[in-house]
């Protein structure tokens, strides 16, 4: 148990430290830095020395306009699907079975307002569905097992190959053949 006498001496020591005078605080102001010390830098640089800097470096500048590389167009990498207006993408490849009823859902220009996948999904259940891959199956080291595939084209939907419910490409693979047994040699 704390004593009166305990709580009033803490109290009085920490407000005497709170209340003290900001020069006699260490480190705060210019008052306390030595009286020989040097600016950070001895001269400045000019622009007409950095100018002779880069060219001395032979700095190319920023990339002119009509040389920038070429890069990953998304609408060249994606494949749409459309309905009632709305569109939405997911990789090329992705798309592992249209039913004859929704060819013409596919499209080929990304028309109408832009959904995200997952909510397209959510959306129009009756139309897409996504089929979960594994990732060897998506590579292509492993094929999709034809009789799980035949089993969801049934249900007459498009088929979007996902993993972790994300579109994703897949690259099919044709299912082994069955082995033949060697011909008999007479």
């Amino acid at each position: 148990m704390k004593s009166p006498a305990l709580t009033l001496l803490l109290t009085a020591l920490f407000s005497a430290v709170g209340h003290a005078d900001p020069k006699d605080a260490g480190g705060l102001g210019i008052e306390h830095l030595p009286k020989d010390l040097k600016p950070p830098v001895g001269k400045a640089v000019s622009d007409a020395d950095l100018k002779a800097r880069q060219q001395n470096e032979k700095f190319g500048g920023f990339a002119k306009a009509g040389s920038e590389p070429k890069g990953w167009d998304l609408e060249k990498n994606s494949e749409f699907i459309t309905f009632d207006g709305m569109v939405t993408l997911v990789p090329k490849g992705a798309i592992i079975h249209v039913p004859e009823r929704y060819r013409a859902n596919v499209v080929t220009e990304l028309k109408g307002n832009i959904v995200l996948w997952t909510e397209f999904a959510a959306r129009y259940r009756a139309v897409v569905a996504p089929f979960e891959v594994s990732l060897a199956e998506a590579s292509g080291k492993e094929a999709i097992k034809p009789e799980r595939l035949e089993a969801a084209q049934k249900s007459g939907v498009i088929l979007i190959g996902t993993v972790g419910g994300n579109p994703i490409s897949v690259h099919k693979k044709a299912p082994a053949a069955p082995a033949t047994p060697p011909a008999a040699t007479r």
